[in-house]
């Protein structure tokens, strides 16, 4: 079964969230460096109705330093007796359009992301698909129901 998306089109992305959240420096180390805390989870505080969704993470990196990696991404449900993680969490790469699909469970869902301790920043986009999300299997039955329509029209029409 193929799935037909548009994702290539800019207005089939909606911005849900956008945010910068920093760490909090507590101490100086011996050279006088900040020590800064570790950035807790970030629940994510918007609820989202679409199966696929981008997210993207930045972080100021320190000079000579090499960093791939921005931490992980996790969906909640609520359900009948409170929330649920649902399926495993998704590693999301940094300074990268992280390109998720979830399964369509057709109930609105909730996100959580936690980034590396190492992070003194967390800077958010997450976009979530509007666009074209159809199957061949959908397109066929919409072929077959005009063709239904246009048999119906013509039967009482004649």
């Amino acid at each position: 079964m193929t799935r037909n998306l548009q994702l290539g089109i800019e207005e089939n992305w909606n911005l849900q969230y956008s945010s910068s959240v920093p760490s909090v420096s507590y101490l100086n180390d011996s050279e006088g460096k900040a020590i800064y805390q570790k950035i807790a989870q970030i629940d994510i505080p918007v609820a989202f109705d679409r199966a696929i969704i981008a997210v993207s993470i930045t972080t100021d990196i320190p000079t000579g330093k090499t960093w791939n990696y921005a931490g992980y991404l996790r969906r909640t449900l609520m359900i009948g007796i409170g929330s649920s993680f649902v399926g495993k969490p998704e590693e999301l790469f940094l300074s990268k359009f992280n390109l998720i699909f979830f399964e369509d469970l057709n109930i609105n869902y909730f996100l959580s992301l936690q980034v590396p301790r190492w992070f003194i920043n967390a800077n958010i986009n997450i976009y979530q698909y509007e666009g074209k999300d159809t199957t061949n299997v959908d397109d066929t039955l919409t072929r077959i129901e005009q063709k239904i329509d246009d048999i119906s029209n013509y039967s009482s029409g004649a």
